[in-house]
This record gives C-alpha cells, structure tokens and sequence, in this order.
C-alpha cells in the first residue's frame, strides 16, 4: 500500500532561500530525523542520482534508498523517486511559492510504500497508523525546517 502525505507550512524568507535549503538533499539530515545522510551523485539537476542512508528502527539503522532526480523547475520544485526496480517506492515531492518578498509557502508531498515499515520493525501496522505516524512526523519536520530558515 503506498501512504501519500502533504504537508504545507509558511516561511519567512524569500523563496530563492527557502528552495536552496530544501532542494538539496545533502541538508536533511538537518531537518529530517531518521536521516543519517543523503549523498547526491552531483548537482542537483534532472537525472542526478541520490543515496540516502536513513535509520528506520535498530534492525535497519542505516537503510539505504537510492533515489533520481525526475523532475526540476529551478526555484520551484524539486522531484526524487526511487527506480523502478527499488524494492520499495519512494517519491518526495518539493515546492515552493512566492507569497510575498520573504514570504515562502512551502509544500512537501511524500508518497512511500508502506513495506518498508514491516521491513524495518519486522511486522506489519496498519495502513492508517503508518499515515498517521507519518503525517505527525512530516508537521515536526516542516516546524524544524521553518525554524532553520528563518533563524538562519
């Protein structure tokens, strides 16, 4: 089953700031608690390669996905997804809005096979836990995030 989860929240910076930080990968380690580090294959740009080493619980303390660039508008939006053949599916979508000069709404969709919580734990929970454990994660993350940039 795959879980699918937005998330939006208003920043107070320019949208060039705001997009700089969030497109790039390397940065979520800051952000995003069960990442250890992302590891980007060169600049961020349609086709670039992504390998993101996470810790998904003590069987899987260094989980690695590995992720494409598959969409770019620079400044915009910014797309990973695992390929095809990935044992499980992973997509992270990232956008951003100009609301006013440093004013940014930032969105970020996140789309995941819901698998890789029985792979981690070793058991399976249902679909509408995992969604909320997720959407609760995602809030905590966006709130981080806002609070980097806008101290930063």
């Amino acid at each position: 089953m795959v879980i699918c989860i937005e998330e939006k929240i208003i920043i107070r910076r320019s949208a060039s700031e705001v997009f700089d930080f969030f497109a790039k990968p390397e940065n979520d380690a800051m952000w995003r608690a069960e990442v250890n580090r992302s590891l980007p294959g060169g600049e961020i740009s349609l086709g670039v390669k992504l390998s993101e080493y996470s810790h998904l619980s003590k069987r899987q303390p260094d989980f690695r996905q590995d992720l494409t660039c598959v969409l770019f508008e620079p400044q915009r939006r910014i797309v990973f997804e695992t390929p095809k053949d990935a044992r499980f599916f992973l997509r992270s979508d990232r956008q951003v809005s100009v609301i006013g000069q440093n004013e940014t709404v930032l969105i970020y969709n996140l789309s995941f096979d819901s698998g890789i919580v029985k792979h981690a734990l070793g058991f399976a929970l249902p679909g509408f836990l995992v969604r909320m454990k997720a959407k609760a994660d995602q809030k905590k993350y966006l709130l981080k995030l806002k609070k980097i940039l806008e101290q930063g």
